[in-house]
């Protein structure tokens, strides 16, 4: 008999929260909580259907967002949330979480923890695949390590430790301590990234007005929605802003241009590696020839693939080959490829938004080596995450982002308790 996901899984008392979340971007908050309830009835009011969003947002202490507005409104984080107040809501018997809390501030992710656990302890069965050690090492009972498909150990998290697993996962990467890249010796006559006074439009967040010189990273540390996303897009180009933005001395419309960006010696790698980062279809030797096809009338194929090599080489991006569709690697290996694509050309400023989400840690490492790397030869970086672990090992100076607003910047030695609470708004 054939097996019909979702719907079938549903029946047979298992649950699904994928990295990237299935949810139907045309319909509402409070539709799609509805459509993941199987318990929901086929016709409901618009009333019932709002009690829902919140019954599950304060019952697991997530930030939903309105009951009625469109699901493709809304920024990845909070789309995940829901995804995962769906899931749990129905009670599964077997529940599966791909990198759930990719997007979840520590008070979310304990919260989080604290519900998989009361749904183990009932008898339920969940299955967690992350990349974060401290959560397997927090809420798990047994661990299965995998490397390119292989087991490589399974055991109880007792019978093991973080620093054991850490080194299997990063065995034969390449990979060098990250540390902050020096801020280039050359004199420039302007500073590479100039904010002033600057906002997104329809920003309710004070106007900001900062500057990146030549060598220097700051990150930006927010829950999804909280607007360092929108900050990154309108600095890129892809939404329009109030105030002025200045790379090398050279003004961006304020309409936004992502042309004008790249003209300037911008260079961006959106959050959504598969839906803004790449073309999945297209070849990865494509992919990386998008910004500047070599050729005048006709494309130079050999131009190209000597290109790519050189690219995918210096990168570590693994495929079969130049050849291969975009969509056939790996996240780690995808996420590589669009920043192979974006350092190509030697930029003045890299805006990078949730560079490592969902990375296994040799891929994590690898993307923080090339920023920093990026940063060793005279570009400015502005990086958003929503992991303070993650924005501790920039070793760069960190701002959260809290309803559009900056925080001063704080040392990266910050203890991660501090940079929570900062992110959830609580400063007392």
């Amino acid at each position: 008999m054939a097996f019909r996901w979702p719907r079938d899984a549903r029946d047979a008392g298992l649950a699904l929260v994928p990295q990237h979340d299935l949810l139907i971007g045309a319909a509402s908050v409070g539709d799609n909580l509805a459509f993941l309830d199987p318990a929901a009835p086929f016709f409901e009011s618009a009333a019932a259907r709002r009690a829902r969003v919140a019954r599950l947002a304060k019952t697991f202490a997530f930030e939903l967002g309105s009951a009625d507005t469109r699901v493709d409104t809304l920024p990845v984080g909070t789309r995940q949330r829901i995804e995962i107040a769906g899931a749990l809501a129905s009670d599964p018997e077997v529940l599966i979480l791909d990198e759930p809390t990719a997007v979840l501030s520590p008070d979310e992710t304990a919260a989080l923890f604290a519900s998989l656990r009361t749904c183990a302890e009932a008898g339920g069965a969940v299955l967690l695949i992350t990349h974060r050690l401290a959560e397997v090492f927090a809420g798990a009972d047994r661990l299965t390590l995998l490397g390119r498909g292989k087991t490589v150990k399974t055991c109880r998290t007792s019978e093991t430790t973080p620093e054991e697993i850490g080194g299997l996962l990063l065995a034969g990467a390449d990979i060098h301590p990250s540390k902050h890249a020096a801020r280039s010796a050359a004199q420039h006559p302007y500073e590479n990234l100039v904010l002033t006074d600057f906002t997104p439009t329809g920003s309710q967040g004070k106007q900001i007005s900062l500057s990146l010189s030549p060598g220097e990273l700051l990150v930006l540390l927010a829950i999804d929605g909280n607007g360092a996303d929108t900050i990154a897009r309108a600095i890129a180009g892809l939404e329009p802003f109030e105030g002025d933005v200045a790379l090398g001395g050279v003004r961006l419309p304020g309409r936004g241009d992502p042309l004008a960006f790249r003209a300037a010696g911008g260079a961006f790698v959106p959050a959504d590696r598969r839906e803004e980062g790449l073309v999945a279809a297209l070849s990865i030797l494509e992919n990386l020839a998008l910004p500047d096809p070599p050729g005048r009338l006709f494309l130079d194929r050999r131009a190209m693939l000597s290109h790519a090599e050189a690219r995918l080489a210096a990168l570590d991006v693994r495929a079969s080959s130049a050849a291969a569709p975009a969509g056939s690697l790996s996240g780690g290996n995808q996420q590589k490829l669009v920043l192979a694509r974006e350092l190509a050309h030697a930029p003045r400023v890299l805006v990078a938004v949730h560079p490592t989400r969902g990375l296994d840690l040799a891929s994590a490492a690898a993307v923080r080596h090339q920023i920093l790397e990026a940063c060793r030869m005279g570009a400015a970086a502005l990086v958003v995450t929503a992991d303070p672990d993650e924005a501790q090992l920039f070793g760069a100076p960190i701002r959260v982002v809290t309803r559009g607003r900056l925080s001063a910047p704080h040392a990266p030695a910050t203890p991660v308790a501090t940079l929570g609470r900062l992110m959830a708004g609580v400063t007392g």
